[in-house]
């Protein structure tokens, strides 16, 4: 029966879809591209035909069947957008069909108002341009461009003076403008100008209704490939609100600090840990606060893998913490593999998968680091070597090994 289902698995159709068909590569990029290593493996990637079957009569999802395929396979090409929309917890597992449908409904009007009041502030909302030059001043006052009229938008002014939150936003336009222009190049998708525009606006909406933070560099590489993924515009922005409610303190500075700093410092707690040699070495180069790898957690590693294996990378993270670890019941249905990952963030949820990745990938370069690495500048040279070279599930995998490693080195200090 086993091999049946299996020959089965092999023969489907949707099996055999290459991730790099879904999402192609610019022709005259494909050398410089990130190889892809992940590929839908029967058994094991939760397929469209599984994802069904994960469903009751009501549309409720079995949030443990769910984990357990995410987090053995990662998500077939064709339905990532809406198993992300559970995996970032637009939707409650136990909601009903209906009930996600008068959910999406209510949301994609709340988008659609709260991008038609920043279209009342700049028209360049909506337009399917990209704004890449700067539209006001710091005090406010429209910056005409060469050709005259304001730079890229109308401003719609009666000539009172904006209010400063509205200044603080309009600042931050040209700035999304010229990030977006620089996001995931390589790919076909972004070719076409609608869906660069797109992506600006989800961010200048975004930019808008998070005050406190509003926009920052490497926003941009995080909600690429949300936008890619699900077709509906505000279904995307929902689903990039949901990711930002996870990783916004990375991006929280202060003129002291930055906001990623706290898992850095964690990073090194767990590298003086489960690798002191190293650590030392590190930090005998001025290295000790890792710096070097703020990129990487900044961003959640899209330089280091393909688009495609960032996705698995992502995945698998997400899949943790949309479990509840406090059910024993899903703890109970899942496979050892899954059981392990899920106690381990049940244990210590404050640090995150990709916290650990970054360690199992210092731990990886281990022998050349200490043999080669003679300041930090050697540091940085030997981690951009890995950029594109990376495996997402042997790093995953190789990430819970340094986690249970620093847990016992923990609980015997």
């Amino acid at each position: 029966m086993r091999l049946r289902l299996l020959a089965c698995c092999y023969n489907d159709p949707e099996m055999r879809i290459d991730p790099d068909t879904v999402y192609p590569i610019r022709p005259d990029c494909r050398d410089d591209a990130p190889k892809t290593r992940f590929k839908p493996r029967p058994g094991l990637t939760l397929s469209p035909k599984r994802w069904k079957l994960l469903h009751n009569e009501e549309g409720c999802v079995d949030i443990a069947g769910m984990i357990k395929r995410v987090q053995r396979g990662g998500v077939h090409p064709t339905i990532k957008g809406e198993v992300w929309e559970f995996l970032l917890g637009c939707y409650d597992p136990k909601s009903t069909t209906e009930q996600c449908n008068q959910l999406r409904q209510q949301r994609r009007l709340e988008y659609e108002q709260l991008k038609a009041k920043c279209r009342e502030m700049d028209t360049a909302v909506g337009s399917g341009r990209v704004i890449t030059m700067p539209v006001v001043t710091e005090d406010g006052q429209p910056i005409e461009n060469p050709n005259g009229g304001a730079s890229g938008s109308e401003q719609k002014n009666s000539g009172a003076p904006l209010p400063k939150e509205v200044i603080d936003w309009k600042l931050t336009l040209h700035q999304i403008g010229l990030d977006v222009n620089r996001t995931d190049r390589l790919l076909v998708y972004y070719e076409r100008q609608e869906n660069l525009a797109r992506l600006w606006d989800i961010l200048a909406v975004y930019s808008w209704i998070d005050k406190d933070i509003g926009y920052c560099q490497g926003m941009s590489d995080l909600c690429s490939p949300i936008s890619i993924i699900l077709e509906n515009e505000a279904d995307a922005f929902w689903c990039f609100e949901r990711l930002m409610r996870r990783v916004r303190g990375n991006f929280k500075s202060t003129s002291t600090s930055i906001g990623v700093r706290a898992q850095l410092t964690t990073l090194s707690t767990i590298m003086k840990s489960v690798d002191p040699k190293l650590h030392e070495h590190l930090e005998n180069l001025d290295g000790g606060e890792y710096l070097f790898a703020f990129r990487m957690l900044m961003v959640l590693f899209r330089r280091e893998f393909s688009f495609v294996d960032t996705m698995y990378l992502w995945e698998s993270d997400t899949g943790t913490s949309s479990a509840s670890t406090k059910d024993e019941s899903v703890l109970g249905q899942c496979g050892k593999f899954e059981r392990k990952k899920l106690q381990a963030a049940k244990k210590d949820d404050q640090i995150p998968l990709s916290v650990f990745v970054v360690a199992s990938v210092l731990e990886a370069r281990n022998k050349k680091l200490l043999g080669e690495a003679k300041g930090l500048d050697d540091v940085v040279k030997i981690l951009n070597e890995i950029t594109g070279s990376l495996d997402a599930k042997k790093a995953c995998r190789e990430a819970l090994q340094i986690h249970e490693k620093y847990l016992k080195t923990v609980k015997a200090s």
